[in-house]
């Protein structure tokens, strides 16, 4: 990180700092909508769960019927599921209910005809089930605002992640954050003091002190000294911040530049050595209880050769049919997150033999990184206050990009002002004086 801060700032120095300005101008101008987009819905997704059950509590509720009430396993949860939409293909199963909560489930179909997976019908995709009673809570198309309120947070993400534009947007905001990411750096070398000539620099004040006011809000200083003091100083508070967001920005829309980038420092993916089988495999040899019960002996036994502990946390199970291998999700000490959830097994469908093991932390260095970026920017560690943060870094995020086109704004009619002053001086001064008999 030191080297790439270091490197960046030599290169944005080589060329002239009004260069730069105008860099910054145009960028900024050109990130403005995104960014307040992402900036709001993203102050919102820091509390995608508790907004969800605020909004919906009959889909994601549900209360024990008496105090001493057991919730059945996943797997009989999955059964039900199963009966309740014939056909219907489950994928990926949570092995751990939330205590008064519904399990969400993902169902979808395969098309006898194209032997492709598909939703399972225009108006449904997910399905909510009280895990005390195996009782279906209802159903939804995710994403769908047309179905009501209960699909609001599902839109909100839509429109922080794809715009509402499905890949076209996941590009769109993808390239974005690639512009933002070299953004930052431009405009953190842009706060910095402009050099003084050296026979000057021994005299005067320090560097730090002239680099103070960047971090300083003038709040008395009028509005125009106010918007650009928020502007800079808002910005210059959370860099590290808002680095990690355009970086993990371009992590989950561009994978196409962040996975290349992230394998040159050794990033390992979960279908690496994983051979894409010529024709997917539907139906497993191993049922998902059978799966489970792999899924547990092979966490046992990877824990005990490799030093972890397991821990209480998120475990789901998840089956893959274009490689034919079960990924078990596990938690252990080695993952950072609040949850957990993020160690995984992977196996093979038909004979369960171990294929890879991956953990978040400490095996591989590209990955842990790669785990922090996806930890940070959806506010899974540090508990409340982080998430708290995150929805004010959102919300910073939009003030930053208003106020930038509100500086450009002021700039513009100010050069606009000055040009049409000059014009009509030199418009007066070319006109020739009238004499007095005239």
């Amino acid at each position: 990180m030191i080297m790439i801060l270091v490197f960046a700032r030599l290169r944005i120095m080589s060329l002239g700092r009004q260069t730069w300005v105008i860099a910054h101008r145009w960028a900024g101008l050109s990130l403005a909508f995104f960014l307040i987009v992402v900036g709001v819905t993203g102050a919102l997704m820091a509390f995608y769960d508790e907004i969800e059950a605020l909004i919906a509590p009959e889909l994601h509720l549900a209360q024990p019927p008496t105090p001493n009430a057991i919730a059945l396993s996943s797997i009989e949860l999955r059964e039900k599921v199963q009966a309740a939409y014939p056909g219907a293909v489950v994928n990926y199963l949570p092995l751990h209910v939330e205590p008064g909560h519904s399990l969400k489930l993902d169902i979808r179909r395969l098309d006898p005809v194209t032997r492709r997976i598909g939703p399972w019908s225009p108006e449904v995709d997910e399905v909510f089930i009280d895990p005390y009673t195996g009782r279906i809570l209802g159903q939804r198309l995710w994403g769908d605002i047309g179905q009501g309120a209960i699909n609001f947070m599902p839109f909100v993400y839509r429109l922080h992640y794809t715009l509402l534009a499905d890949q076209t947007g996941r590009y769109l905001l993808g390239i974005a954050a690639l512009i933002w990411v070299l953004d930052t750096f431009v405009g953190f070398y842009l706060t910095l003091p402009i050099r003084r000539a050296s026979a000057q620099s021994s005299n005067g004040p320090s560097w730090w002190s002239r680099w103070k006011p960047s971090w300083l809000v003038r709040w008395t200083g009028g509005e125009t000294k106010l918007t650009f003091d928020l502007h800079r100083a808002g910005a210059l508070w959370i860099w590290p911040l808002l680095f990690v967001f355009a970086w993990s920005g371009v992590m989950f829309n561009l994978k196409e530049v962040y996975d290349p980038v992230m394998r040159m420092f050794g990033a390992e993916k979960l279908t690496d050595g994983l051979a894409t089988l010529a024709r997917p495999r539907y139906e497993p040899q191993l049922d998902f209880a059978a799966a489970a019960a792999r899924g547990r002996e092979l966490v046992a036994s990877e824990a005990a050769q490799r030093g972890l502990t397991i821990e209480p946390g998120l475990t789901a199970l998840s089956y893959r049919p274009a490689v034919g291998a079960y990924v078990y999700y596990f938690s252990t000490d080695r993952d950072f997150t609040e949850r957990g959830g993020r160690s995984l097994v992977v196996f093979d469908g038909d004979n369960g033999e171990l294929r890879k093991t991956l953990l978040p932390q400490g095996a591989n260095g590209a990955n842990t990184f790669t785990e922090w970026m996806i930890a940070l920017h959806m506010g899974r560690v540090w508990g409340m206050p982080y998430r708290v943060a995150v929805t004010a870094i959102g919300l910073i995020v939009t003030v930053l990009s208003v106020t930038g086109v509100l500086i450009w704004m002021r700039k513009r009619q100010a050069r606009s002002f000055a040009a049409e002053k000059v014009n009509r001086r030199r418009l007066a001064d070319s006109t020739p004086a009238l004499a007095p008999s005239e």
